[in-house]
């Protein structure tokens, strides 16, 4: 499609006719992201009426959709490894006017800032205390859980820019963060809550998750502004909620797995804020990833074999 083509459909998009208006728009999103920066053009207008200021927002929505979902297939075709990656997947997903390239300036700022106070003489625990003085100390990043839920705060991008997240979005984060600077943190995804485990270089590196604690120096809970928790503080919490203690419970989950339980989290955010239709189009978009990790344990290859 032209330039002067794209141009002229979005002449088009305040026209009353609503069969002209959704063939236009149609025509449109078969184009794809080729067409984003043109509508942020007509968007940013003084001289539109609510009308297409509404449908250009829904325009600007089904078009970065389509881009998710081409990026969240390469994504998952590359393993689903980069955890950072995939945050960015969801928040484009969840709100068309994200700033990227800001969310991924103060990123990288966040960890030049932790990076130079590290060395390789430090220990496990010595470095967890350096991640912790600069994301609470020195950027007074907050835990809250609040109701009804707020997407930004289940968004560790949101609260990278906030300053303030719920378990999920303050533990990924925290957990980006780190692996991106190589520090050995994983994932445990506990019933209600997500916490961190460091673990030795040679269990990180292990495509095969071992039972229990196996392999695992310390678990972190960034809710509690990182305190480094013991093994019998995870067993009383699992108690502490009913839940009978498993070797899933227990096991560092895949990257993609912690994707998916955040889309999770923030489609139940979405819902409570922005209504049940929103956060269905938000869930659609990931239904190659919700799918292809359901009850991934007992039919698929997806999740890691246990070894005892």
């Amino acid at each position: 499609m032209s330039i002067s083509e794209i141009h002229a459909l979005l002449a088009l998009m305040d026209d009353p006719d609503e069969t002209v208006y959704t063939h236009v728009r149609e025509r449109l999103l078969s184009k794809g992201k080729e067409v984003l920066p043109f509508v942020d053009t007509v968007a940013s207008s003084e001289d539109n009426d609510a009308l297409i200021n509404g449908r250009l927002a829904l325009l600007k929505e089904g078009l970065q959709q389509t881009d998710v979902k081409e990026a969240l297939k390469e994504w998952m075709d590359e393993g689903g490894m980069d955890l950072w990656k995939g945050v960015q997947l969801v928040h484009t997903a969840a709100d068309a006017s994200w700033d990227v390239i800001q969310s991924n300036e103060l990123f990288e700022s966040l960890k030049k800032e932790i990076w130079l106070e590290l060395n390789e003489e430090q220990t496990a625990l010595e470095q967890v205390r350096i991640l912790n003085h600069v994301f609470f100390s020195l950027h007074g990043m907050e835990s809250v859980r609040r109701l009804p839920h707020v997407p930004l705060e289940a968004l560790p991008s949101g609260v990278l820019q906030e300053k303030k997240g719920n378990p999920i979005g303050l533990g990924i984060l925290y957990l980006s963060v780190a692996q991106s600077l190589g520090i050995p943190l994983r994932g445990v995804s506990l019933p209600n809550h997500f916490i961190l485990a460091y673990c030795d270089v040679a269990h990180v590196d292990d495509p095969v998750a071992t039972k229990g604690q196996s392999g695992i120096l310390f678990y972190i809970n960034p809710y509690s502004h990182g305190s480094v928790i013991g093994v019998d503080d995870v067993s009383e919490f699992l108690v502490g909620v009913g839940e009978g203690e498993t070797v899933h419970q227990w096991r560092p989950s895949h990257p993609m797995e912690i994707i998916q339980r955040l889309v999770r989290n923030v489609a139940f955010a979405t819902r409570e804020a922005s209504g049940e239709e929103r956060s269905k189009r938000f869930l659609a978009l990931f239904e190659p990833l919700l799918s292809v990790f359901e009850n991934a344990e007992q039919r698929s290859g997806d999740y890691p074999p246990i070894r005892d």
